[in-house]
């Protein structure tokens, strides 16, 4: 801009001085403002991109996870039933075969024995594998009553034998199903090991809940029995399988016994 300056107006004035003004447009409309914006664009969209594919990315290992949990999960309910129905079935099988050549009667009433064992332990085995699978958790209690449920009914078929349950189960314990069941299967196997082999007149069975644990005791007054010399001479006395379960789960678990001192059996949660 010049300027001039006088008293009067003159056509043919001359600028005397120049004034240069600068007109700065508003900083949205500058060239770096469209720079930045175009970089935080670009970060916006990069970090969107990767934060679906990090979303896509868990979803599928999430959904590889699941399909491994329910393999293993098949396998060890296919384990589970292998192990126990599987043992059950062939014991009948063999026990039935001997029944047909056998001709003593006093032999004969044994065998039959043992096959109304066998049979009520597929049962129970199946009835437990379904109670374990309706819930994902279960309670202490639940378990407790579970086991005093499968016990009780003896005392009606084993006049001879008494079947005390003393204690309570700790309140507020939950356990996973596969604890749960593995917990229950130890006991039932407990008693039923009492019930066929250690001639005994009491089977009790303890719930101690002191110490911030719970430990259950299963105990007999019967025959007793050398633990290792047991384990090597039979595999299908469900020793193993106790053990077994108590590891899988993570329960502390115990036998002591000897020859006319009877059977006690710990398993600490």
């Amino acid at each position: 801009m010049q300027l001039y300056a006088s008293r009067s107006f003159d056509r043919d004035a001359k600028p005397m001085k120049e004034i240069q003004i600068t007109i700065l447009p508003p900083f949205w409309k500058t060239w770096w403002f469209f720079t930045v914006l175009g970089i935080l664009f670009i970060a916006l969209l990069t970090y969107g991109i990767n934060q679906r594919n990090k979303r896509k990315y868990a979803k599928k290992l999430q959904q590889l996870e699941n399909e491994r949990q329910l393999k293993l999960e098949r396998e060890r309910i296919s384990k589970d039933l292998h192990d126990n129905i599987g043992a059950y079935a062939n014991a009948v099988l063999y026990n039935s075969e001997l029944l047909e050549k056998e001709t003593t009667g006093e032999k004969r009433k044994d065998l039959i024995a043992d096959l109304k064992f066998a049979s009520k332990d597929i049962i129970t085995s199946l009835r437990e594998t379904v109670w374990a699978l309706k819930n994902e958790e279960y309670t202490a209690e639940d378990c407790l009553v579970r086991i005093k449920n499968f016990v009780h009914p003896f005392a009606k078929y084993y006049s001879h034998i008494q079947f005390p349950i003393q204690g309570d189960a700790p309140p507020g314990l939950i356990l996973h199903y596969t604890d749960a069941l593995n917990l229950v299967r130890i006991v039932q196997e407990a008693v039923s090991n009492s019930i066929k082999h250690a001639k005994a007149s009491v089977i009790a069975i303890t719930s101690d809940t002191s110490e911030n644990k719970w430990k259950l005791v299963v105990k007999d007054d019967g025959i007793g029995f050398n633990f290792n010399a047991m384990k090597e001479e039979d595999k299908g006395n469900g020793l193993d399988n106790m053990e077994q379960r108590a590891a899988e789960s993570g329960f502390k678990f115990c036998i002591e016994s000897g020859m006319d001192t009877g059977t006690v059996i710990t398993i600490i949660v």
